[in-house]
């Protein structure tokens, strides 16, 4: 089993998200590996130390990883969960002994990871304090330090190699605290992610109560978005705040009377009026959320039926004024809706949908020119999204 499969075998069983998963995949590459290194400066001399005092090290491993372990006894909120399982003491002195051994052998193999993350996971699962968090590694450090004093005393090195032993030392059990800390607060990050994800869908569900099709709408509309989104080369983050916010496009809507959202024929003029202000609504509602998402949602919100030409809606805005998600969003959204049958209209096929896009809305007057082409270039995915999500 390597590396990426136990880490998923991790991940899963503590329910991480997608995006949880990616970001702690990025925090154990080996170009993140490879920049703590260079933060640190860790060299081949460095690697010339650890190797200097390997063996003697793992010798005392079991003795650092049992005075660590007694010292966590002496804590009550360490010692509680401790004591809550039996053989739960003899099972950490065991991991410890055995990371101890992997942190001088420069191993980055499977074990080495995966005992991070856990390291890092259980730490915040268990909502250690992050003061008996910090003050236990310092004195995990002091412990190591011992005995690496004594290690270099029985190879009877010279004062002077054993002090650039101790830099070493200090320099990898840097790397490895950080790795450890940065499991920790990927938890938290994802944790919360995810509560703001469900903070989304009770939101999204306001607007399925309202207008017909609009939970396959909304999972359509943000997927399509999100594909132009990466046809114009923005980066993965940009891409998921853009899939995450967009479902927020028409949460307006909640604002609108049922005899003129579900009416089946063409809405007067007074009527349209009020239609057109759900984008106004929808902005208002999301506008001071704590959540850069929602934040984000209440811009599409406002501006996803500007057009570039300045014929839009709420504001008039013209060209390149009008924000890029909300651009985005436009093309996304008129699309589904043309393809796909609606209260008040027929489905159109496909040649109609892009024909009507293409000639009568046309790029440069509905549409963003930039926006539209990525829309074309991400075409083919998008047809395989719409045909599945019917």
């Amino acid at each position: 089993m390597d590396v990426i499969d136990s880490l998923d075998y991790i991940l899963q069983n503590n329910k991480i998200s997608e995006t949880g998963v990616r970001n702690i995949y990025k925090l154990f590459s080996e170009d993140n590996i490879n920049l703590l290194h260079t933060l640190t400066k860790y060299s081949e001399t460095d690697k010339n130390n650890l190797a200097k005092i390997k063996k003697c090290m793992e010798k005392f491993a079991p003795t650092v990883a049992s005075n660590f372990c007694n010292y966590l006894m002496t804590i009550d909120e360490t010692k509680k969960i401790i004591i809550s399982k039996p053989g739960t003491l003899d099972n950490l002195i065991l991991a410890h002994t055995n990371y101890i051994k992997s942190l001088f052998n420069l191993t980055y193999d499977e074990k080495y990871f995966k005992n991070r993350i856990i390291v890092g996971f259980v730490h915040y699962i268990y909502k250690i304090s992050t003061v008996i968090y910090i003050g236990s590694y310092g004195y995990y450090n002091t412990l190591i330090a011992s005995a690496v004093m004594t290690c270099c005393k029985e190879n009877d090195l010279t004062e002077e190699e054993s002090l650039s032993i101790m830099y070493s030392v200090q320099k990898i059990i840097s790397i490895d605290i950080a790795l450890v800390i940065e499991a920790y607060y990927q938890k938290s990050i994802d944790d919360t992610y995810k509560m703001e994800r469900d903070s989304f869908n009770r939101l999204i569900t306001l607007a399925e109560y309202r207008d017909e099709d609009t939970g396959n709408h909304i999972l359509r509309m943000s997927t399509f978005a999100k594909i132009i989104s990466k046809e114009l080369g923005m980066n993965e983050l940009e891409q998921e705040n853009i899939l995450n916010a967009a479902p927020m496009h028409d949460i307006g809507k909640v604002g609108i009377p049922d005899k003129i959202l579900l009416k089946p024929g063409k809405l007067t003029k007074e009527e349209f009026e009020i239609m057109k202000s759900h984008s106004i609504i929808g902005y208002e509602i999301l506008k001071d959320s704590e959540s850069s998402i929602l934040r984000e949602g209440a811009i599409i919100a406002l501006s996803h039926h500007e057009s570039f030409d300045g014929s839009g809606y709420p504001d008039g805005l013209k060209g390149k004024k009008i924000p890029l998600n909300g651009s985005i969003c436009k093309i996304a959204d008129v699309f589904d809706a043309l393809i796909n049958k609606r209260i008040y209209k027929q489905a159109y096929p496909f040649d109609k949908t892009i024909e009507i896009m293409k000639n009568e809305m046309r790029p440069g007057y509905a549409f963003d020119p930039d926006c539209f082409n990525a829309f074309m270039k991400g075409l083919d995915e998008i047809i395989q999204i719409e045909n599945v999500n019917r």
